[in-house]
């Protein structure tokens, strides 16, 4: 079973630049049909001119929530009903009954709902009406998860193995269902900015983009010089790739003791770049395979640079003790120039990245027997 210690979910995309900062604000109208306590709240977080996450409210009258606002450009946004807290989009919408994703643009959308808005439908503007349309045909994953959510529950309070790997074997085909589904709808649907929004939240930009730049070209003009996708485009400019083949980008981090130490100072030998913590669980099982690795093949020119996501130099220095480990480690505690998992594009921990002398990246996510086999292969060419 494949273990992942943390997603560092996102709730929104933070894009930077300057794409059309002047633009006067958009009207929006939202109604929301529900039956539900008198009194209660509907909250509405989207983006705001910075970035920003901003929040509108309605009150519970007559049947209905209606709020009105400004938004500074096209987006999605979540609704939930009497939650303060937006928790994260995707999770708030996939594991609640009271959430939902809206597209905020100008004109007066409608959400008409039972007692919960699960399962609601929304209309009233172009990109709402795509939304619905997306939203059906993913609805199967959505159902599915109820059911997936208890088998694994159960299964992890019995630690139930044999039911652990087969649920995570029936997670991995139900994902790439969901994405061929996703997929489809963006293929259909160019001209639409829900194809846009669902680009920008499914692809790792340094690492997939040379998958993301050809469908990025597929979509519309208009769509690609809306103020979101001009967003999208000045990232994808601006990100270095780190896919197999390219060149690992450089930087500079502090050490154990404070020294500055640059990745490129270690071009010549074969290195495992690693991201890890001290608080993963994997990440801490996974430094006995590379020791092992380490010790066996340091000698033929290979080395590992590990780069911790620890917020406590304690908790970093006191793990790198206990667990043994003899190479160079890396961090930015201290403050580096540039956010360094961001650059490499680690969204879950334990994540490697296997360079060759020259840099260039050979191999990611390497882990266990997979590390071994690979260096394996290299040294005996080399031999």
């Amino acid at each position: 079973m494949r273990f992942i210690c943390i997603q560092l979910f996102v709730i929104f995309s933070i894009f930077t630049g300057g794409c059309q900062r002047g633009k006067l604000k958009k009207n929006y109208s939202l109604t929301v049909t529900i039956e539900t306590e008198p009194g209660n709240k509907l909250f509405v977080f989207y983006k705001g001119e910075n970035d920003s996450i901003r929040v509108d409210s309605a009150i519970y009258k007559n049947g209905k929530f209606e709020l009105k606002g400004q938004i500074s450009y096209a987006q999605r946004a979540l609704v939930r009903l009497g939650r303060t807290t937006q928790t994260f989009f995707e999770d708030a919408v996939r594991f609640t009954d009271d959430a939902m994703f809206v597209f905020l643009e100008e004109g007066n959308i409608q959400i008409m709902a039972k007692k919960t808005l699960r399962g609601a439908r929304l209309s009233g503007t172009s990109s709402n009406n795509d939304l619905q349309i997306y939203t059906d045909s993913t609805r199967f994953y959505r159902d599915w998860l109820d059911g997936y959510r208890q088998r694994f529950g159960e299964a992890y309070r019995n630690r139930d193995n044999m039911a652990l790997d087969s649920l995570s074997e029936e997670n991995a085909l139900m994902g790439k269902k969901l994405k061929n589904a996703e997929k489809n709808f963006f293929d259909n649907h160019s001209r639409s900015l829900v194809a846009l929004d669902w680009l920008v939240r499914s692809y790792n930009v340094a690492r997939e983009k040379s998958m993301i730049v050809p469908l990025f070209e597929i979509l519309d003009e208009k769509v690609k010089n809306s103020i979101l996708g001009q967003k999208y485009k000045a990232l994808l400019e601006k990100t270095v790739s780190v896919e197999m083949g390219c060149l690992a980008p450089d930087f500079i981090a502090k050490n154990m003791n404070g020294k500055d130490v640059a990745l490129s100072s270690f071009r010549g030998q074969y290195v495992l770049l690693d991201f890890w913590a001290s608080w993963c669980g994997p990440c801490r099982r996974e430094n006995v395979n590379v020791l092992k690795v380490y010790e066996r093949f340091k000698d033929k020119g290979f080395t590992v640079v590990g780069y911790s996501m620890d917020s406590s130099e304690k908790a970093w220095l006191g793990a790198v003790e206990k667990d043994g480990i003899p190479w160079e480690q890396l961090s930015g505690i201290s403050g580096v120039k540039m956010d360094v998992s961001k650059l490499y594009g680690v969204t879950a921990i334990p994540s490697n990245f296997l360079l060759d002398p020259a840099g260039k990246i050979i191999g990611i996510d390497l882990r266990g027997e997979s590390l071994e086999r690979k260096l394996e292969q290299i040294f005996e060419k080399e031999r």
